[in-house]
């Protein structure tokens, strides 16, 4: 045990260094399958969602509050106002080094490549050894992805093939020498092959885990995604279809208890990331809050930043219903996402009542989990069939993608008084507008968010910052921006002189 943690900590000083910079590792070794599986759990998995999540800020999900009048949070705005207002030297400002997904996503892919690298060099069970590379291939995809759309150009934009993407590090052997950006279409071709290998290894050699571990089912899930980026509307319709077959269940949310309901319950512990109530989850992971800095939990705080009039203004929540046969009023909460997705602040000095922070629940209040659910894949396959039909002009595909639509709706809204009236439209750009929300909506502070909009055209985006009322400072992000592109970090561009930096 002793060597498996020195060789864990060598691994980790290894990640921490500067871009594709390595140590040696031949003093220590891992000698069994079970040392490589904690080097998958403590290097290969993801640990919260600081190192990806941030983006929100980016999006029009949030928006600036102002400091609190004691000017505690002044400090913490300052450290993400350049990642609010997408400025040029975000990376150098924010002192979190969590933030640099460059750093945190190599290092996992360092984590994944050693496994592969050394399984064969282990005494232990074929089965088990065989799983844990399936996972290995499918956690390297999935950050490799991540990457590929924080650093290089929406696949459906431009020519792919030309397109720098990302460097493709693919061996876990130490390098001499500087590795230059792959092409967005390289980068996907790799994800796509890592994740077709990693998806039959799983489904050959199945093990019994826990929803926080790969398995075949997640794989498939994250390769629905990929084709949905890539506009293969049939490969991801053949993707979703094979995972909502294998799990088609959504949590419903007039099962949440009555009092959870109402605006000002403090922390939506009940919701789609808690394994005691949801049934949706196909692979999740968290850690305690990681936007607490910025949205703080305690009621009577003010945070510098909090979720958009736009996005709250989407959710038809808090309205009454009537009766006509009883002739009596009643109330219906409509779209429950409201208060099972967003923490309720109330302030009762500065009269702030509002909803705050947006998470999905967890295992406990101060706990945030993220991952894939069933509802994501819903959405995809409604947004193939929606693309499809707007293509071909089938009305098959529109019935589908309503049919999908609608079932996903009809387990968000309060049903306990009146029954879910189902949405209907005939025009493909109304029926894509809806579409367009309702994902919003559904997948909101799931890291969704930015990847959405760049590939729906990167419109205008502007956001207004400010310290103290009367000194706001509004920028915009015009259409088509080159900073919905994230710039590379300076540590890395330092390090590796075969680097091209993105445009700005």
């Amino acid at each position: 045990m002793r060597n498996i943690l020195l060789f864990l900590l060598l691994l980790g000083v290894a990640g921490c260094n500067d871009f594709l910079e390595e140590s040696s590792q031949d003093e220590i070794r891992p000698s069994t399958v079970e040392d490589l599986m904690q080097v998958m759990t403590g290097e290969g998995y993801p640990m919260n969602f600081l190192e990806y999540g941030y983006t929100e800020l980016l999006t029009d999900n949030v928006k600036c509050n102002g400091s609190s009048s004691d000017g505690s949070m002044i400090s913490t705005m300052d450290n993400m106002r350049s990642l609010f207002l997408w400025e040029d030297d975000m990376f150098e400002k924010l002192t979190e080094d969590g933030y640099n997904s460059w750093k945190a996503l190599y290092r996992k892919i360092m984590g994944c490549n050693t496994i592969l690298g050394y399984i064969d060099k282990v005494s232990g069970s074929q089965e088990v050894k065989n799983n844990l590379c399936g996972q290995a291939y499918v956690l390297r995809a999935y950050y490799y992805f991540l990457l590929v759309n924080y650093y290089g150009m929406p696949y459906n934009v431009g020519d792919p093939k030309t397109n720098l993407g990302v460097p493709l590090k693919l061996v876990m052997d130490v390098n001499d020498g500087f590795m230059k950006r792959n092409t967005v279409a390289e980068v996907y071709d790799q994800i796509v092959k890592d994740l077709e290998v990693g998806i039959q290894l799983l489904e050959e050699h199945p093990k019994d885990m826990s929803l926080y571990k790969i398995n075949a089912l997640a794989g498939e899930a994250i390769l629905c995604r990929v084709y949905l980026y890539m506009e293969d509307w049939d490969h991801a319709l053949e993707y979703a279809n094979k995972v909502l077959k294998k799990k088609p269940t959504l949590l419903s949310f007039a099962s949440m208890p009555t009092g959870m309901m109402e605006p000002g319950f403090m922390g939506p512990t009940w919701s789609v990331y808690n394994l005691s109530v949801s049934d949706e989850i196909i692979w999740m992971y968290g850690d305690y809050k990681t936007f607490s800095s910025c949205f703080p939990s305690l009621q009577g705080s003010i945070p510098p930043f909090s979720i958009s009039e736009d996005l709250q203004n989407l959710y038809e929540y808090n309205d009454w219903g009537y009766d006509t046969e009883s002739g009596q009023w009643y109330y219906n909460y409509g779209d429950l996402r409201l208060p099972a997705y967003y923490q309720y602040v109330m302030d009762f000095t500065t009269m702030f009542v509002g909803y705050i922070f947006g998470y999905k629940g967890g295992p406990s209040q101060n706990y945030a989990s993220f991952g894939i659910r069933t509802a994501e894949m819903y959405l995809n396959r409604a947004e193939a069939h929606i693309r499809k039909f707007m293509e071909t002009g089938n009305d098959e595909f529109r019935v589908l993608a309503l049919a999908d639509l609608n079932r996903l709706r009809a387990t968000r809204f309060d049903t306990q008084n009146v029954a879910y009236k189902d949405v209907d439209f005939s025009d493909k750009d109304d029926l894509w507008n809806f579409y367009e929300k309702e994902r919003r909506r559904e997948l909101a502070f799931e890291g969704h968010r930015w990847f959405d909009l760049r590939r729906f055209g990167m419109p205008e985006l502007t956001h207004i910052y400010f310290v103290e009322k009367g000194l706001e400072e509004t920028v915009t992000l015009q259409e088509g921006d080159p900073r919905y592109v994230l710039p590379i970090p300076p540590s890395a561009m330092d390090n590796n002189t075969y680097l091209t930096q993105n445009k700005r």
